[in-house]
């Protein structure tokens, strides 16, 4: 089966779709596992990086609010919503499922693999997209359990796909260590049905079922994340796909080292998370070091070193750039926000390296 882009044009089958984030893709999964040992309770969900740009990868989930993007598989802390491990779905045509297998299974145990978790007796909570009874056979060998809730056109018995228990009640059964579930919240609600390899058929002081509570609790990971990451997430409307990634991506990056500084910090208190973001900005935009030759220097001076930032001009003042502006050439004119700190010419961020003849008004 050939491969085709929007256009109808034929794709070569070694392209990669990916290609232009794929290394900061790679870097940060090997990364994220170095710095925590997550805790028993994992999570795995999807997410959205919400785009309408032409883009072989955009796939279309209604439930989502941007509806239209790049969908990432992702594996999470339960507790934290810290990230261990995200792959890109390319879509059928370069994901395609390994015949035998199911492609919900196939991604979870992907994940979990890559983040070298499995047979270390993890407990993965997921939605009924990925719960299934061979998603729990598959893990059970891997000394691996699940929690989740399940379709009712899944395969499961009988007993629970037809089950119509009265409010408050739940039906139960169990052949070796799955155990499913069917449960009914209030009248008028639909059965939820569950499965689990981990948890006991047992009920809360309230009446609701252990099963419920404890998935309400662990299986939030990844919304915690996406809805936290939705302030200051610094997005603007872009055409290119990859770069909204790109962007999306640092950001992820930023969360989880907001969780880890939340986790070793001494500070009292504890740094908000957009004060944290903005020291991140201002330490790697910091002041740099530049051996100076003062103008006019006198045969005895010797080179000194001066401290050159920029800084910010007040409202919406510019000035040209004294390292790139040509304002002889046509075209040549190039206006910044910024002024360099010591001498108060125009200047940006990223030509404050050739800025060599700095000296003082």
């Amino acid at each position: 089966m050939e491969t085709v882009d929007h256009t109808g044009a034929e794709i070569h089958p070694g392209y990669d779709p990916a290609s232009r984030f794929r290394p900061l893709l790679n870097f940060m999964n090997r990364q994220f596992g170095r710095f925590l040992v997550p805790e028993k309770e994992i999570c795995v969900d999807e997410t959205l990086v919400a785009s309408k740009g032409h883009n072989i990868m955009r796939q279309y989930i209604p439930s989502k609010a941007g509806k239209f993007g790049i969908k990432f598989w992702m594996l999470c802390e339960s507790a934290t919503g810290y990230i261990l491990q995200m792959t890109v779905y390319r879509g059928r045509n370069f994901d395609p499922v390994p015949s035998g297998e199911l492609q919900r299974t196939q991604v979870v145990t992907s994940l979990l693999s890559s983040a070298n978790l499995l047979n270390k007796c993890y407990h993965v909570f997921c939605d009924s997209f990925f719960c299934s009874l061979n998603l729990a056979t598959r893990l059970l060998q891997s000394n691996t359990f699940v929690t989740g809730t399940l379709r009712k056109n899944r395969p499961m018995p009988n007993v629970i796909k037809s089950a119509d228990p009265a409010p408050n009640n739940a039906v139960y059964m169990r052949k070796g260590k799955v155990l499913c579930m069917a449960y009914r919240d209030a009248d008028g609600k639909r059965p939820v049905r569950m499965l689990s390899t981990y948890l006991p058929a047992q009920e809360l002081r309230s009446g609701k079922p252990k099963f419920v509570h404890v998935y309400n609790k662990n299986m939030g990971g990844v919304d915690t994340t996406d809805s936290v990451m939705k302030a200051y997430s610094g997005q603007r409307k872009n055409r290119k796909t990859w770069k909204k990634v790109l962007l999306h991506l640092y950001h992820r990056i930023l969360h989880n080292a907001y969780i880890l500084y939340t986790k070793n910090t001494a500070d009292t208190p504890i740094k908000s998370r957009v004060r944290f973001i903005q020291d991140v900005v201002e330490s790697l935009s910091d002041t740099v070091t530049i051996n100076v030759i003062p103008a006019r220097a006198r045969p005895h001076d010797q080179r000194r070193n001066i401290h050159v930032g920029v800084k910010l001009l007040s409202g919406r003042k510019e000035k040209d750039c004294c390292v790139c502006s040509r304002r002889s050439q046509a075209g040549g004119r190039r206006r910044s926000r910024t002024a360099c700190s010591f001498c108060g010419k125009g200047l940006h961020r990223c030509c404050i390296q050739f800025h060599y003849n700095c000296h003082e008004y």
